[in-house]
């Protein structure tokens, strides 16, 4: 047996070119009888994936497929064994002709399949034959978003503003059937515990239907994944409210009697510096401004940043002057003193008499004359020129804690005559 095989051996050395011509011509029958004898063959291909192209239509109305075609079909075909026995399923293409939606709705398709070449076969099975997608007008929509911070905490003295989000706003892309539904929009903070100063903080976006329900798809697309949501964090103090007069040096500032109202307002500050006042100045008066039997009305002005939390826009400042009266009286005017006249002018009074209009507590404003009077016009900064013209005057009661006082503005009439140059 061992030298018949070493003897098989050396003849196929000796004669190899004999026997790969033989073994081609071998190859060759076979192919030959194999298309003769059996010209048809049926063979099958798996994983063709399936192909849905929009129409202009549906592209026209927002109509878009809302299912995502996972699904793959499998074939049987037949054909001539040299003309299929290499196809793949690359080789072959599964079309959906969309050609018949209009509208958004449920659609049951035939699936067309078919070799991208030109190669006489025939399909005689796939798997599966139809395919069900759903079809939905797709929209875009803009909300609003409001910010919460429910998880925070803040200690007593201190106030937490109006909570406002970065961007404001939020583009919604999604079915018009649930876009539709949406009511609003929250950019939930994330933060949790107390907070003394204001914070930035990521959010979580929530989405929210009619009766306040949560609307949950992962459907939808939006214009940002991230909003800020921004907690301004103020401090919070009681200031009672004061007005500033203005009187003169000799007039018993005591004796006159008002009410602000309100008293004292409640104010945050975005800063620490509300800490070191005292009393909110809310305007400056003139004494010469009050009238008898009226209030006056300050509007509450604070600084850029600072909220009044008690609601009083407005305060009324109410002065007790139920004794006090208005006396009108003459004063001549031999006893109205010229001050800073210059000197290449001569100066005279055209006006011989003013009424001063006195206001005070009725028992004094019986004993007040002209003599009581102090009455300047003084001319420093007044720009002169020849002839006749009106200059205000200054004037005040005379005597020390004075508790009566002059309203109104006044001027007098002068005349300057221009000197000869000596």
């Amino acid at each position: 047996m061992k030298n018949l095989l070493f003897n098989f051996l050396g003849d196929i050395k000796q004669n190899y070119k004999t026997f790969i011509v033989a073994f081609i011509l071998a190859a060759a029958f076979w192919i030959v009888v194999s298309i003769q004898v059996f010209p048809m063959i049926e063979m099958d291909i798996n994983g063709i994936s399936i192909e849905a192209k929009p129409t202009d239509y549906m592209l026209q109305n927002n109509l878009e497929i809302v299912d995502n075609i996972s699904e793959l079909v499998n074939i049987r075909l037949e054909g001539k064994r040299y003309e299929i026995s290499g196809l793949k399923a690359d080789d072959f293409y599964a079309e959906i002709d969309l050609s018949e939606v209009r509208a958004a709705g449920t659609y049951t398709f035939d699936l067309n399949v078919a070799p991208k070449s030109k190669v006489d076969c025939n399909v005689t099975l796939k798997e599966p034959e139809k395919i069900t997608l759903t079809i939905d007008e797709i929209i875009t929509k803009e909300f609003d978003i409001e910010g919460t911070a429910p998880d925070i905490s803040l200690p007593e003295g201190y106030y937490a503003g109006d909570i406002t989000t970065s961007p404001e706003k939020i583009s919604i892309t999604g079915s018009s059937s649930i876009i539709n539904k949406i009511t609003r929009v929250e950019a939930r903070s994330g933060y949790h515990g107390e907070i003394i100063e204001s914070h930035q903080t990521n959010s979580e976006i929530i989405i929210y239907g009619e009766n306040g329900s949560r609307i949950l798809s992962d459907s939808l697309k939006f214009s940002t994944d991230k909003v800020t949501v921004d907690i301004p964090v103020y401090r919070q103090k009681e200031l009672p409210l004061n007005i500033v007069l203005i009187y003169p040096e000799n007039f018993d500032i005591d004796s006159l009697k008002y009410e602000i109202q309100p008293s004292t307002i409640i104010v945050a500050a975005p800063d620490n510096l509300i800490d070191n006042l005292s009393k909110l100045d809310i305007g400056t008066i003139n004494l010469s401004d009050i009238n008898l039997n009226n209030s006056t009305y300050f509007t509450i002005p604070l600084p850029e940043g600072y909220k009044n939390l008690s609601g009083n826009n407005t305060a009324r400042i109410e002065w007790f002057t139920e004794n006090y009266g208005t006396l009108s009286i003459p004063v001549r005017t031999e006893n109205i003193t010229i001050t800073n006249a210059p000197d290449n002018f001569d100066i005279s009074l055209t006006t011989r008499n003013i009424n001063f209009v006195v206001v005070g507590p009725s028992d004094v404003l019986s004993g007040i004359s002209e003599n009581d009077f102090i009455v300047t016009a003084n001319l420093l900064g007044v720009s002169l020129r020849e002839g006749s013209q009106d200059v205000t005057i200054t004037c005040q009661l005379k005597g020390e804690k004075q508790k009566c006082w002059i309203t109104g503005e006044y001027k007098v009439t002068i005349k300057a005559t221009q000197k000869a140059a000596g």
